[in-house]
């Protein structure tokens, strides 16, 4: 019986909705919207994305850190710009958390303003991937 629901789940439409209901209320905005950039990008390779492909991608983007450029609408840096501006309260409350904001810039081989917007967005993603990867697919 496991089998079959198993089976079921993995090829079931998949409803990001019931991803996002899982999220927990810290940062909230930026994963959902992560979520909604990732099912973009995976359904313009594949229109029926199921749960194993979502974790997949995530795990795939975790591995390559901060420089991972696999989310269409994150690869330029005036995308990510433009992410830092629509999340900023988010994002910038998320790097306090993680110290980031109290290391030096050149520690992260970052020496102009906008670098370190880039830079410290990019952070924030992985950051952000790691924990929807932990509250979706515990």
């Amino acid at each position: 019986m496991k089998i079959e629901k198993y089976h079921s789940f993995l090829n079931e439409a998949l409803n990001f909705d019931d991803f996002k209901s899982k999220l927990s209320d810290e940062n909230t905005e930026i994963k959902k919207d992560l979520l909604d950039l990732i099912k973009e990008t995976l359904e313009e390779t594949n229109p029926e994305i199921n749960a194993i492909d979502v974790q997949d991608f995530i795990s795939d983007y975790i591995a390559g850190g901060k420089e991972s450029n696999m989310i269409d609408k994150l690869i330029s840096d005036n995308d990510i710009f433009n992410f830092y501006l629509k999340h900023q309260a988010e994002i910038d409350e998320l790097l306090n958390n993680l110290g980031y904001l109290d290391e030096s810039p050149k520690d992260n081989d970052v020496y102009s303003l906008y670098d370190i917007v880039i830079d410290g967005t990019k952070e924030s993603v992985l950051s952000s991937m790691k924990k929807i990867k932990k509250e979706i697919f515990k």
